[in-house]
Parts: C-alpha cells; sequence; structure tokens
C-alpha cells in the first residue's frame, strides 16, 4: 500500500531509507526509485544497484520496468554488444515476435 502511495519518491534514495533488500517489497520500491529519480536506462541501472543489498533482484525488477519504458533502442549500445549469446538472443526474440503476430486456433 505505500509503495502505491509513492513510497519510492524520496530525493535522497539511500539516505532517506530506499533499500533493495532481500524482501520483493523493498526491492520493488528501490527498482521505483531508481526508475522515478533517474533520467535513462543507464542512469537508473547504475542507481539500482549502487543501493546495495539484494542489488541483483533491484536491478533486475528495474531492468523489467525501464525496458519497457525506454525500449530496447535506449539501452547503452556498450552494454548491449556484450551480452552473452546476443545473435541467438536476436534470432529468439524476432521468432517469438513472429509467432505472436499468428493467428493461433483453440485446437
Amino acid at each position: 500500500e505505500n509503495i502505491a502511495k509513492g513510497s519510492f519518491k524520496k530525493e535522497k534514495g539511500y539516505d532517506a531509507g530506499i533499500r533493495g533488500k532481500g524482501y520483493v517489497v523493498n526491492s520493488l520500491e528501490a527498482a521505483l526509485w531508481a526508475f522515478w529519480s533517474t533520467h535513462s536506462f543507464a542512469e537508473g541501472a547504475l542507481a539500482a544497484v549502487n543501493l546495495g543489498d539484494d542489488t541483483d533482484t533491484t536491478a533486475a525488477i528495474y531492468g523489467q520496468l525501464a525496458g519497457a519504458y525506454y525500449g530496447f533502442r535506449k539501452l547503452p549500445p556498450e552494454w548491449v554488444d556484450c551480452v552473452y549469446s546476443k545473435r541467438f538472443i536476436d534470432c529468439l526474440c524476432k521468432w517469438i515476435a513472429y509467432e505472436g503476430s499468428q493467428p493461433h486456433s483453440n485446437n
């Protein structure tokens, strides 16, 4: 309920008590803070991990939110180029998009 009321809207972030601890509510609040308080995918991702504590969960949640908002083209190219199996993932994404665009029967 506190998150819905904007508990993540704290300008001082970590100093104001924002923590990405193991509890999912804390990680969600931390990810929302990173998204709310920054202006780019990269800036927010760095803010999310720099909070400390459960950084992988906070960054994963942030990445999903910010990725949906900013889109693929706003990801830092130097980060994308370093992804393991990038060509395979690109191919898989195209296949999933293609399959999603095809009409399916209920059989």
